[in-house]
Order: structure tokens, then C-alpha cells, then sequence
């Protein structure tokens, strides 16, 4: 699988960026920027590329994940043709890499408190991906971080959002700082035929009236 072909062109700097050992990835962009592509398709190499290391997805309502980044991730194993070493459930909600027993699990912030009691049954959990960041508290992210990545030698946390329009909000302030690597995509980084052309008549009309 050439993963230039499944994920777009614009994310060769993040991709650059979690090879040469950034801890904080920021994906932010609108409708159709890819954003959460490839995400999931960075979530996957990166668990497979640490067989100790599990892994957690995060939004902030439990219930919106099984159609968001459940799907994301089971599409992720598809199109990097690992599908068939995985084993998806949905209760409770994770994935297993068949090879190793890896798990990714999958977490809605409205029953936070289940992330303290967390065991897995070998390694740590070293990958978070916070799905829809801008929808969290800053507080309840930071203290997510705290409870769930402990030890190990390896850990990747990825958030991904569509920035809000108040400038003040707080995804909208994070700084720069050493292991964070920000990127901001559009759809038009994008091959047009990965869109469709009723996306691009809504966002070339959108663009024209606003």
C-alpha cells in the first residue's frame, strides 16, 4: 500500500514530524479536509509499529462514536490491507490486533471515570486520539493525558478538530511548544474524485456566498 494514496498530499509534514518523535499532533480543518483519515491511518502504523504500545479514542459523547471513529479506525485497516488481522466488537467497543493482542479502545467523555480503572493485559496505552477536540474542556483533556499515558517508551497523542469562530476559544489559543506539531488542512489538498463533485458544487457555492 503506498500511503500516499490514501491519505492526502498536505500531511507529509505531520507525517515527517511523528517519525522524528513528536508527542502532540494537531489536525485541524473543515469538512472534507482529510483530517481524520489520516489520523486513523497514522493511529494504525503507529500501533503496529509498537507492539507493546495500545491504543484509546476519545470524543466527548459515547454515543457518537460507533458511526465517527470506530468506522474511521475499521476503514483505516482496510485501506492499509490489515483488515483481516484485526478483530472489531462493539461490546464492549475496541479493536485487537490478532498478531499481538493489541487493543484500541474506544471512550466517550461522558463516562470519564472509567479511564482511571483502565488495565490492559500487557504494556501501556501509548496512543490517544481526541476526536473532535474543540467539543472537550481543556481541563477534562489534560487530565485524560495524565490518567492514561504512564510508562512505556513511546506516546503519541493526536487531536483533531474544525476550528470554532470565536478566536478565543480555547483550541483556537494552543501554543507552540516542544513535541507539538500543528497543521491545518483544507479540502482542496485533496483529490477531487475522493470528494465527489456534490461536495464540490456545496463548497465552491459556500465560498462564493460567504
Amino acid at each position: 500500500v503506498k500511503i500516499s494514496e490514501i491519505i492526502g498530499s498536505g500531511f507529509g509534514d505531520s507525517r515527517r514530524a511523528v517519525r522524528s518523535g513528536c508527542s502532540e499532533l494537531i489536525e485541524s480543518g473543515g469538512r472534507g479536509s482529510g483530517k481524520s483519515s489520516y489520523l486513523s491511518i497514522e493511529f494504525i502504523l503507529q500501533l503496529l509499529k509498537h507492539p507493546d504500545c495500545h491504543g484509546l479514542v476519545l470524543r466527548k459523547v459515547g454515543a457518537t462514536l460507533r458511526t465517527s471513529v470506530y468506522a474511521q479506525i475499521l476503514w483505516a485497516t482496510q485501506a492499509l490491507g490489515v483488515r483481516e488481522l484485526f478483530r472489531f466488537s462493539l461490546s464492549p467497543m475496541e479493536a485487537e490486533y490478532l498478531p499481538t493482542g493489541q487493543k484500541i479502545l474506544f471512550f466517550g467523555m461522558d463516562d470519564a471515570g472509567k479511564l482511571k480503572s483502565i488495565k490492559m493485559p500487557f504494556g501501556y496505552i501509548g496512543l490517544m486520539w481526541f476526536e473532535e477536540l474543540d467539543q472537550f474542556e481543556e481541563e477534562e483533556v489534560r487530565s485524560a493525558e495524565q490518567s492514561v499515558l504512564r510508562g512505556g517508551d513511546f506516546s503519541l497523542s493526536m487531536k483533531s478538530f474544525n476550528p470554532p469562530m470565536d478566536p478565543n476559544y480555547w483550541v483556537n489559543r494552543m501554543e507552540d511548544k516542544e513535541g507539538r506539531h500543528r497543521h491545518h488542512s483544507t479540502y482542496l489538498e485533496l483529490p477531487e474524485a475522493w470528494l465527489g463533485q456534490r461536495f464540490l458544487q456545496d463548497a465552491r457555492h459556500l465560498e462564493q456566498v460567504n
